[in-house]
């Protein structure tokens, strides 16, 4: 029975660990983004600054010419966002406060919108224009700066057709959140109309990882509905009570989220082609005089997306684990991620933080731990008998299983007691797993020396190959109720443990390694208090 749970534990280990490595094998590495063949239109030099809001621009011929094209840039100390008057979209929106590294080694902001995309955010779709309306706005081109004396902004676009139909898109910008308040209304459009989110708008990474959603994902009836692109050929649609819908990577987020609670609303998620997804909110006819939204598109900064009333801080997936998502995981990662952060208050690092939750959690762990090893002891004290009986009826399995399940019953033992510690530590290694690879509060956190980013692998493999030196010393030194066999055998453990943990985030490696110093301190102190268990062999 003992070596068919140890078996069973190694396996379950090893899936958990092995599981990058064979999606990286299955998957292949990361397409490249096919080219558009739309060119990038080309525009005209800003000019100085002045009024925001502006008269209704007439619509000439369909062809629009590079001569009318404008851009307006509304910055901020979080944001730098280009709007266009064709079409009235969003053409650029760079987040300030996040970079990335360049090819040159260098740091640039993040860039939530992909050159080249088929769709931009803010595009209407119409009965009288299903490919989109390419309508020129009204739009200036004087820059906006927002500061803390200019808090907000209130920009207006507006369209008007030879017909007499209208289109007024009013964009509130504020300079010290993320959260775009929108007002869509039109005139002369009797079917409704669709507003679109655009194409991979707030997906600034493909990459598979562990952890994380990447493509559309909808709140709709009190319910996560997510669509990778990789799941969808076409389209597909979701109606009901829409809370929001985003199209999100791990770490970021554009999102349209109806003001008007209670109302019923169809959001369409399309792929328009390789690693090319597109999410729409339609708008039906009863609505279409004038929609109140949010837009939001910016870092999953838990805090941000609470404050925004919708529910959008569910998108950050504290509960995936292997090929979905758990209650019982989020239960749990929920709590480490909040403790880790009032730690992190107060040291002002993340590193530091993690070696505080780690020692609170051996802390938590301690009763069960000691007891634990009590039981160890009682196992170690019967091995003489349970050897005696694995040789008497080594030629009846079932005997000899029901036999020692008679001996444990007799001694009042738990033969599994000693694999509690384990087996409670598991659920808290996956949910500080999920803490470090989902939230963006780890990315790029530094913590001493070499690790100037603790959701990322160690550059050098040093915490690694520590944490294994670490185990296998923990292994060697703590006694054991196996043979000699069984226990040679555990020995290999911290060697595929460190090749595992290779490419872990250095803060997991960071809270396994503490983790194993504080085991063999609280094994010395057991010892001390007589719980010491004798070697296998020995009575």
């Amino acid at each position: 029975m003992e070596k068919r749970l140890i078996v069973f534990l190694i396996l379950s280990l090893a899936i958990i660990f092995a599981y990058p490595f064979f999606m990286e094998q299955m998957i292949g590495p990361t397409p490249q983004a096919p080219e558009v063949t739309q060119a990038p239109m080309e525009t005209t030099p800003k000019s100085a600054p002045s009024s925001s809001t502006q008269e209704g621009a007439s619509v000439g011929e369909p062809v629009v010419e590079e001569k009318d094209a404008k851009e307006k840039i509304i910055e901020s100390d979080l944001y730098r966002i280009v709007l266009s008057n064709i079409g009235g979209t969003v053409k650029e929106w760079q987040l300030k406060k996040y970079t990335e590294k360049t090819e040159a080694g260098g740091a640039a902001p993040i860039e939530l919108l992909q050159e080249d995309v088929k769709t931009l955010p803010l595009t209407v779709f119409t009965e009288e224009e299903p490919n989109g309306s390419k309508q020129l706005y009204s739009l200036d081109e004087k820059t906006v700066q927002l500061s803390p004396e200019n808090p907000m902004e209130v920009v207006t676009l507006t369209a008007v057709g030879p017909d007499g139909r209208k289109i007024t898109k009013e964009l509130t910008f504020h300079n010290d959140h993320y959260l775009v308040d929108t007002r869509i209304a039109t005139e002369g459009y009797t079917e409704g109309y669709k507003i679109s989110l655009g194409t991979n708008f707030g997906i600034n990474n493909w990459a598979v990882e562990f952890g994380g959603s990447i493509g559309a994902a909808t709140f709709v009836n009190n319910e996560m509905i997510k669509n990778a692109e990789s799941d969808i050929s076409g389209a597909v649609a979701h109606e009901g009570e829409v809370l929001w819908t985003a199209l999100q990577d791990k770490y970021f987020i554009s999102a349209l989220i109806p003001k008007e609670v209670g109302q019923m609303n169809t959001v369409t998620v399309e792929k328009e082609g390789a690693q090319q997804i597109r999410v729409d909110l339609k708008i039906p006819a009863e609505q279409a005089g004038q929609k109140q939204l949010g837009l939001y598109a910016g870092p999953k900064e838990y805090d941000r997306l609470a404050q925004i009333g919708a529910g959008l801080q569910e998108s950050i997936d504290f509960g995936w684990f292997i090929m979905g998502s758990w209650a019982p995981v989020r239960f749990v990662a929920k709590p480490i991620y909040f403790i880790l952060r009032f730690f992190y208050q107060f040291t002002h690092n993340y590193g530091v933080a993690i070696i505080l939750v780690t020692v609170l959690v051996k802390v938590l762990f301690f009763p069960i731990t000691r007891k634990s090893l009590a039981s160890m002891k009682d196992m170690a004290a019967i091995q003489p008998k349970v050897a005696a009986l694995r040789k008497k009826y080594a030629g009846d399995r079932e005997k000899m299983n029901r036999e020692l399940m008679n001996l444990y019953k007799e001694h009042q033992i738990n033969p599994f007691g000693g694999c509690l510690p384990m087996l409670a530590q598991i659920p808290v290694f996956i949910s500080l797993f999920n803490v470090l690879y989902t939230t963006i509060d780890l990315r790029q956190a530094p913590f001493m020396f070499w690790i100037q980013d603790l959701s990322d692998k160690d550059p050098f493999y040093v915490l690694p190959v520590i944490m294994g030196i670490s185990m296998f010393f923990q292994q060697w030194t703590q006694p054991t109720t196996m043979d000699p066999m069984q226990a040679k055998i555990m020995l290999f453990l911290p060697v595929i443990y460190t090749f595992f943990f290779l490419n872990f985030p250095s803060g997991l490696v960071l809270y396994w390694l503490v983790n194993n110093i504080l085991t063999i301190g609280q094994q010395y102190l057991m010892n001390r208090e007589g719980l010491a268990i004798p070697k296998a062999g020995t009575t």
